[in-house]
């Protein structure tokens, strides 16, 4: 890139740097400055984590985030800065290895991670839809010494379940913020059969759960119902109702 575009991008790194630092600053962090552009920080336990800005860029298919080649690791992190425009919009927390899992392989030994590309490994949705739970998402920093037992190198024995086990619990916090934002919008929830003596209050449901409530046939809606109200122990449960699965395989569990 030369001329205005090789200015532009120049700025829009900057930018991201520096959001990014003061971001960290704001969380209760204390980064500093290291070769190459890199922000580092410490945890507490003494572990020295690596972090990168990387501003988005403007590609035929949306936006994108692109990196050279390098050496997925739990220390390393990608914080990946979505810019609307020249308007920072914000920041994609990404640990290297899930940027490395969810990228292709670009030009030159680069890796592009898309925004808004539509793919099979995202159950036909984009990345933007299917990995909400990285966006604005500072946890696997602030938290990393307790979250470093999910986040196993790669070549690690158990890695693939441990990190399914760290998104999982990403996916956790962000219902739990979720319910918090729907909570004075919620609407009882009464069960299929009004009349039964379940012994239990009321709980709500969001706007969200309803609908996906309302989604499930009506010859399975009956037992999963049953399965919220048997969850439900308070007027205000301290947790919020996750329901996954499809038919003949549903789950339902409290999230704290």
């Amino acid at each position: 890139m030369t001329g205005s575009g090789a200015k532009t991008s120049h700025v829009k790194e900057r930018q991201a740097e520096h959001h990014v630092f003061s971001e960290l600053l704001k969380l209760g962090l204390l980064p500093y400055w290291s070769g190459g552009g890199c922000i580092r920080v410490n945890t507490s336990a003494g572990c020295r984590l690596e972090l990168r800005a990387v501003p988005s860029a403007e590609a035929g298919n949306g936006r994108c985030f692109t990196v050279a080649d390098f050496q997925p690791r739990p220390e390393l992190f990608f914080l990946s800065v979505e810019f609307d425009g020249e308007v920072l919009a914000q920041v994609w927390v990404l640990p290297s290895i899930a940027f490395y899992e969810y990228s292709d392989d670009g030009k030159g030994g680069q890796q592009e991670l898309s925004l808004d590309v539509q793919r099979e490994r995202y159950s036909g949705k984009t990345f933007r839809e299917y990995n909400s739970i990285f966006r604005n998402r500072w946890d696997p920093i602030i938290q990393f010494d307790y979250l470093r037992k999910y986040m196993l190198p790669m070549n690690a024995p158990g890695f693939q379940r441990a990190w399914e086990d760290f998104e999982d619990i990403l996916m956790l916090m962000e219902f739990s913020e979720l319910r918090d934002r729907d909570r004075e919008s919620g609407e009882p929830f009464e069960p299929a059969d009004p009349a039964a003596d379940y012994g239990q209050p009321l709980i709500e449901l969001s706007p969200r759960a309803q609908k996906d409530l309302g989604s499930i046939p009506s010859d399975d809606r009956d037992e999963v119902q049953e399965a919220i109200r048997s969850l439900a122990d308070n007027p205000h449960p301290s947790g919020s109702i996750g329901l996954q699965g499809k038919p003949g395989n549903y789950r339902v569990r409290r999230i704290p």
